[in-house]
C-alpha cells in the first residue's frame, strides 16, 4: 500500500484505541508505517506553512522520525487522535504546492 493510500485510509477511520491503531498498522508494510509516522510529525512541523519548509531543521524523509521505536507507532496515532487529520492534510497541501511526492518519504 503506498503512503497516500495509507493516509487516506487512516483519515477515514481514526483509531479510537491503541489496539485499533495497531490493527491498522498491521495492514501496511513497515516501510509505509515509517513513512506515515514521519508524515504525521512533518505535517505538525508545517502547520503554519503553505509550502514545504526548506530550513535545515526539516528533512523531508522518513528518517526524520528514526528516533521513534516501531513499538510506539500505534500509541502515537491513537494519542494524536483527530490531530492526525490536521497534520496529514497540512503535509499533503504543502507537498502538493511544492511538487513533492510523499511516496518518496
Amino acid at each position: 500500500m503506498p503512503l497516500y493510500q495509507a493516509i487516506k485510509t487512516l483519515k477515514e477511520n481514526i483509531p479510537s484505541s491503541k489496539e485499533s491503531a495497531q490493527k491498522f498498522l498491521d495492514t501496511i508494510p513497515l516501510s509505509v508505517q515509517q513513512q506515515l509516522i514521519a508524515a504525521i510529525y512533518l505535517g505538525r512541523e508545517h502547520i503554519h506553512s503553505s509550502q514545504l519548509r526548506t530550513d535545515e531543521d526539516i528533512e523531508m524523509s522518513r528518517s526524520y522520525t528514526d528516533h521513534i521505536s516501531q513499538d510506539e507507532y500505534a500509541n502515537i496515532i491513537w494519542e494524536k487522535g483527530d490531530n492526525v487529520i490536521t497534520y496529514l492534510n497540512k503535509l499533503e497541501e504543502c507537498a502538493s504546492k511544492s511538487g513533492f511526492d510523499l511516496n518518496t518519504l
